[in-house]
């Protein structure tokens, strides 16, 4: 969940611009919203499954969640 902010949210920007060309925001997933190693994993298997479709994050969040897997 994006959390409400009073300026520019790029990871706002980009699930509006998403949704604006037909993506669902159930298939879009940040990946700051996935503290829990098992919430990580569900997002995971999620992801694998094709239920999410945009896994959106800082470089070294994805980089240090892939490298768990």
């Amino acid at each position: 969940m994006i959390q409400p902010t009073c300026g520019f949210s790029a990871y706002r920007w980009i699930r509006d611009e998403l949704v604006g060309h037909g993506v669902s925001a159930a298939e879009i997933a940040f990946m700051q919203d996935y503290k829990k190693t098992e919430a990580k994993q569900r997002l995971f298997a999620n992801v694998r499954a094709g239920k999410v479709r945009v896994l959106i994050g800082s470089a070294p969040a994805l980089m240090r969640s892939f490298a768990l897997r």
